[in-house]
């Protein structure tokens, strides 16, 4: 009732009273909406928040989570399924050609420069690569009790598609694509297989022709420690000076592109018919029951085995963006769960952004991993670092892949950290570091780069040391001390380096 002059109290003291009730109605739907929201955001929710809802958003947050939850399931099972097709369908493609004994209307992996591939007649002769696989790992692997051993289950898994990747390689000759790769890469002179790659998002670099070209350094008299330009660099670029001896790297297979022949889809055909075999039995794993060096060494060998997977199963992408796509849609199942490429890095082995990779670390920073409480649990307690040099996404200034064991996981990190320095530092001709990308991104964890060139040198065998510390004096002596080291570019093409089980003494 409207207040009159003559009950000025009574008026104020209903004014009052309304106001409050409208604070406290305004307070409560404050309160409502942050609920509602955090819980559609997926924050921390307590009991209590939620029993203040009317019944009606209760049942309404109920049925978001549970709609949710069959998304997630159903897009999980999607890519798996899809997955799986692609795999079903390869080997289909496989064993058509066994029966038929006529090419394959579309090889796994094929050069999309030349006009046809024949498949029809089998190799002359069989390169070393090929009887290394055909005879160093059986064909038909035994599967019963894997589930209940994940990490020699794990360490089955890799070697089997490092074998199928380089029995379908293992055919290709220099002579019988010369006239459709442009630019040959020489073998290495232990064995090594390569050959210019025909996946590339970049021209391979060019390399100077004469490296005697005004030099700074006197090429002659460190002929015992620089190679000659023929030989095997696994990281060469330009102007960068090949070391004679590039330590465990000197002996590693190197993919760049797969022609199959007869012999070799004959082979990949039992091997990925195998291959499936196994990863059905990561279903049955469960990861959390393993120690921290069994948890690292597991998942490192299962990203790199799902890596080299997807590039079987979708070919290989141009281009950080559809790279970035096809590590979302390539899955496994372990434990139940599905993990995908990009969440064993990030979320599982807990990786720092790719800084290395500008644009993959931006797409990474963008898309929000979709990963489960549960999944979360099969993550490593604490972040290595050094598993940056174990991972390999297949590109050229990957490191190369090995298998690691549970025992000595740590051992073999830091094994792969030093080879990889060994084989992918250098000096260019005027006496500068010269240091990848790669390393240079992990390094700054590490050192900062007044210091990095000393940092390097402990990593390098004692006459390879002194020789970059001769450089690095010679330049803070002349006027090109401005700059004591350079970083060599991620180069994106397509390139897997394999290390043999056992290495030579």
């Amino acid at each position: 009732m409207p207040c009159s002059s003559r009950y000025p109290n009574a008026c104020r003291l209903q004014l009052e009273h309304d106001v409050r009730r409208l604070e406290q109605l305004l307070e409560e739907e404050r309160y409502m909406r942050s609920v509602l929201e955090n819980a559609l955001e997926h924050a921390a929710v307590k009991l209590s928040d939620l029993s203040l809802l009317p019944n009606e958003a209760q049942e309404l947050l109920s049925h978001i989570s549970t709609l949710e939850m069959t998304i997630t399931r159903l897009e999980e099972e999607f890519v798996s399924l899809h997955f799986q097709l692609i795999q079903e369908r390869n080997e289909r493609r496989l064993a058509e050609y066994r029966l038929k004994q006529v090419p394959l209307e579309e090889p796994l992996c094929s050069h999309p420069q030349s006009q046809s591939v024949d498949l029809t007649d089998p190799p002359s002769d069989t390169s070393d690569v090929q009887q290394e696989a055909t005879t160093k790992f059986p064909r038909q692997i035994s599967v019963i009790g894997l589930s209940n051993q994940p990490n020699l289950l794990s360490e089955e898994i890799v070697c089997c598609m490092r074998n199928i990747f380089l029995s379908l390689a293992g055919s290709c000759k220099s002579a019988s694509v010369s006239d459709t790769v442009p630019q040959q890469s020489t073998p290495s002179p232990t064995g090594n297989y390569s050959i210019s790659p025909f996946w590339s998002s970049s021209e391979p670099p060019t390399i100077s022709s004469s490296l005697a070209e005004s030099p700074q350094i006197d090429l002659q008299f460190h002929s015992d420690l620089l190679a000659l330009e023929s030989a095997f660099d696994p990281y060469r670029s330009r102007d960068k000076l090949s070391w004679a001896d590039i330590g465990s790297y000197n002996f590693v297979n190197e993919v760049s592109w797969m022609s199959p022949g007869k012999e070799q889809l004959d082979f990949a055909a039992d091997a990925l018919g195998q291959f499936r075999l196994l990863v059905e039995q990561l279903g049955k794993v469960n990861p959390i029951h393993l120690d921290g060096d069994e948890r690292l060494a597991f998942w490192i060998n299962i990203y790199n085995a799902l890596m080299m997977h997807a590039y079987l199963a979708y070919g290989v992408p141009r281009g950080d963006m559809k790279l970035f796509s096809l590590m979302q849609k390539a899955a496994y199942t372990v434990g139940g769960h599905s993990f995908n490429a990009s969440c064993i890095e990030c979320v599982i082995l807990k990786m720092k952004l790719p800084i290395h990779r500008s644009q993959m670390s931006l797409l990474l920073a963008l898309q929000k991993l979709k990963v489960s409480d549960e999944q979360k649990k099969f993550s490593i307690v604490k972040p290595e670092p050094l598993v940056a040099f174990a991972l390999s996404c297949g590109m050229y200034s990957s490191p190369a892949v090995k298998v690691y064991t549970a025992r000595n996981v740590r051992e073999e990190l830091e094994s792969a950290q030093r080879d990889f320095m060994r084989a992918s530092v250098g000096v260019s001709k005027k006496g500068k570091l010269l240091v990848p990308k790669l390393l240079h991104s992990f390094a700054r964890g590490v050192v900062d780069d007044t210091n990095l060139p000393a940092w390097v040198t402990h990593f390098l065998p004692p006459h390879q040391a002194a020789f970059v510390e001769h450089c690095m004096s010679q330049r803070r002596q002349s006027f090109l001390a401005s700059r004591a080291f350079g970083v060599l570019p991620f180069e994106n093409r397509f390139r897997y380096l394999f290390f043999p089980d056992k290495l030579p003494c």
